[in-house]
């Protein structure tokens, strides 16, 4: 056998795999790279197994599958910024997290220590993917933005009031979690896990959690495991209240803007009271919920249910406001596949996935996925609609088995801990799923791939053939966190 035929067929395999996870209609849950050149791509099989395809990189080198499968192309570009590593064949491996700031050996993945580093003194942005032309223009949006929302900064190519294409550069604040949790134990870990991102916190913490609990191979107490579930359904409640809101904001209804976010303050309010943190910071790491505070919950859902039902009826009624959102920013029930669409972009688009089904925390429950096809924004809206009057039944019930007073289920982490887990949940972005390495307690290697940072990419697919003044509206129907991305 030639050289060349003993390079290619590694390659072969490692793409022909991964296409048949994907043909299966496997759901994907990470890309990773390791220090040590290795890469893998992790699958949830329809039966909750998780199967793991690896390949090795040759000469700094791997085989990119954005070519058979587009969902992967922003994580092979970020091993790249990171790494070092090249995706063969990848068509468009412009830096997504580095900058030209960079020094062109810097690659801080690689890196098994901390030097200082002399950034070069030149302008910060990356080249920008634009459509070139007679009568086109390009129109720059932040990175600064008016208000207090985070940095990210996006290049529209328009013609007249139609938008051409997107292309969106995040990544304008990051932070280098990733590399931060290295070295750190369990216990060092755990604020930082808590604090990847605001809106999907318990999502992060509940990943954490089942990661180190696979490894220690801890048998979770059935009374942990329904306060866990009323913490993540809560999350989601807050999520989809803040973009139940902000969507008549993108129209001008600005009575459903205005009581949509006073009902969210409720709501998160209450959650301050009964579980310590506005932003449910750290809630999962409290494994013992107070019969006082079971009450308070209870009080609190039922002034919210109150609450929520007055303002969906005046949504509702606005025939003007659905007509508004119908036909806005469409992705199609295919382009949602092919581009690794998650959670309501996904069901939106008429697609039953929801991981919740495959979650063993959920056993116990039946997820209700919406049926709704359109893939617009009048899809995404009715989509977080049915979920929160979902997550309402859900918590109801966890209720219901949280009654009288919780054992002492106190465990301790073993200071050994050593391996690698994968883990995943419905956060209310999507599907989250993180990796883990982890050697006598001390964290190697530590991926995650939020569902957010998936979405992304469908966002911007999602913009393409509208107006200008649409964006504002598609842009909320999907409401996507930076700091996933600027971890």
């Amino acid at each position: 056998m030639s050289e060349a035929s003993r390079v290619e067929n590694p390659y072969n395999e490692w793409i022909n795999d991964n296409i048949s996870h994907k043909k299966a209609g496997d759901v994907w849950l990470a890309l990773t790279g390791y220090r040590d050149g290795q890469i893998k791509s992790h699958w949830l099989r329809a039966n909750g197994r998780i199967d793991e395809v690896k390949t090795a990189c040759m000469d700094a080198q791997f085989a990119s599958l954005t070519p058979s499968l587009p969902e992967v192309a922003w994580d092979e570009r970020e091993i790249h910024d990171l790494f070092g590593y090249h995706p063969k064949g990848h068509p468009d491996l412009r830096p997504l997290v580095r900058t030209p700031r960079w020094p062109a050996s810097f690659y801080p993945m690689q890196k098994q220590s901390d030097d200082h580093i002399e950034w070069t003194d030149v302008e910060p942005d990356n080249p920008a993917k634009v459509v070139e032309g007679e009568g086109i223009t390009i129109m720059k949006v932040g990175p600064t933005h008016a208000g207090i929302i985070e940095s990210g900064h996006f290049v529209f190519s328009i013609i007249g009031e139609n938008i051409l294409h997107l292309d969106a550069h995040l990544f304008q604040n990051h932070r280098g979690v990733e590399k931060a949790l290295e070295s750190l134990s369990v216990q060092e870990a755990k604020p930082l896990i808590s604090r990847i991102c605001g809106a999907d916190t318990v999502s992060h913490q509940y990943n954490f959690l089942s990661a180190v609990e696979q490894l220690a191979g801890r048998k979770v107490p059935e009374m942990i495991e329904w306060q866990r579930i009323i913490l993540l359904e809560s999350e989601r409640i807050l999520s989809h209240l803040n973009d139940l809101a902000q969507i008549p904001a993108g129209v001008g209804f600005t009575v459903a803007h205005q009581r949509g976010l006073a009902m969210k303050e409720m709501w998160q309010k209450g959650l301050s009271a009964i579980f310590g943190h506005r932003f449910l910071f750290d809630a999962m790491y409290q494994e013992k919920l107070a019969v006082s505070k079971k009450e308070q919950l209870q009080q609190l859902l039922a002034s919210f249910i109150t609450q929520w039902h007055k303002w969906r009826k005046l949504a509702d009624r606005q025939q003007g406001f659905h007509d508004r959102m119908r036909g806005v920013g469409v992705v199609k029930r295919d382009d949602a596949e092919q581009l690794g669409a998650v959670g309501v972009a996904l069901r939106a688009a008429g697609v039953s996935v929801d991981v919740r089904t495959l979650m063993p925390l959920y056993r116990h429950n039946r997820i209700h996925i919406p049926q709704v096809t359109g893939g617009d924004v009048e899809a995404r809206f009715q989509v977080r609609l049915q979920e929160v009057e979902h997550s309402i039944a859900l918590i109801r019930n966890a209720l219901e088995h949280l009654q009288g007073n919780q054992q002492d289920t106190s465990w301790s982490i073993p200071d050994d801990l050593t391996g690698e887990a994968v883990s995943y949940s419905e956060s209310p972005h999507g599907l989250n799923a993180h990796v883990m390495q982890i050697q006598n307690g001390v964290i190697l290697r530590y991926h995650v791939k939020s569902g957010a940072y998936r979405n992304w990419p469908v966002l911007a697919f999602a913009v393409a053939g509208n107006a200008v003044a649409d964006f504002p509206l598609i842009n909320k129907s999907f409401e996507l966190c930076y700091s996933c991305a600027d971890r």
